[in-house]
């Protein structure tokens, strides 16, 4: 079959690198909006693309390259992995687990979808193994514990200035690793952060915010059935009063916050990171 050669034979469209790829163009501009496929624009702001990045997609993704044309031989990509993240966990491979926890070096954005997809898949495959009984309780905490250790390792030096955010996860939820993803995003982004951890009851986190006054109360949970007690509405009252703002993540959640807006959900670091930016913005 013939390969595909986008006009003038140096950057490609966004439509030319959909056919290359046999997919549509929605995806194309998806995968370059989370950053997964680099792009260049034109000063009319068009999308364009380079062969040299079109096929580092491709080896990354695994995607058929045969519509491509071939690099020239000086032209040389990185082997892909020869070990996801899911499999280094599976095997207990710390070394290979921090060598994969490497978000890209700049661009929020980019850290944020690089958290979600490749550590927050990760993280959800095994816990569906777990589910499924084909890892066990020792297995899971092992997993958990490495990939704590290698987003640990990534925290910036503590911001001496800065907003403070607490982080804590509700009453029965022990799952405290989406907090330490989200804690290493705010510190990125300039804030200070207190990571009180899982289980807390509600009037503990009153309790908290009146101590630390932070400017934001961040929770995370795999389920949304705490954020329907009245002491939740206590918690919420409180924050408001205090001109606390209260955000709340796990994939049960949607944007656009409870019934009365009076807290934000989101379901991804990049839905937060949105968030963060248009808060900062404003």
């Amino acid at each position: 079959m013939a390969t595909l050669r986008p006009r003038g034979g140096r950057l490609w469209t966004s439509a030319e690198a959909a056919r290359a790829f046999r997919v549509g163009v929605s995806s194309v501009k998806r995968w370059t909006d989370e950053a997964e496929l680099e792009s260049v624009r034109t000063p009319g702001g068009h999308r364009r693309y380079t062969l040299k990045a079109l096929h580092h997609f491709a080896s990354a993704r695994r995607l058929p390259t045969d519509l491509l044309p071939p690099l020239e031989p000086d032209i040389h990509l990185p082997e892909p992995p020869d070990i996801t993240l899911f499999e280094a966990l599976v095997r207990g491979d710390a070394d290979a687990v921090r060598g994969l926890v490497m978000p890209p070096p700049n661009g929020l954005a980019k850290r944020a979808t690089f958290l979600d997809r490749v550590v927050g898949d990760a993280m959800r495959e095994i816990g569906e193994c777990w589910e499924r009984g084909e890892l066990g309780v020792d297995e899971e905490h092992r997993a958990s514990h490495m990939l704590e250790e290698a987003i640990d390792r990534l925290r910036p030096p503590i911001a001496a200035e800065g907003q403070l955010a607490l982080l804590a996860c509700p009453p029965d939820e022990w799952h405290d690793l989406p907090l330490r993803l989200l804690r290493l995003f705010l510190e990125w982004s300039g804030w200070r952060t207190e990571l009180i951890g899982a289980n807390l009851p509600w009037e503990s986190a009153i309790s908290a915010v009146t101590r630390a006054r932070p400017a934001v109360l961040a929770i995370t949970t795999r389920d949304g059935e705490p954020f329907r007690s009245a002491e939740f509405a206590c918690l919420l009252a409180h924050c408001a009063e205090a001109g606390v703002r209260v955000v709340v993540g796990g994939e049960w959640a949607r944007g656009g916050g409870g019934t009365k807006r009076d807290y934000f959900r989101f379901r991804s670091l990049r839905g937060f990171e949105r968030w963060l930016r248009t808060r900062q913005q404003g």
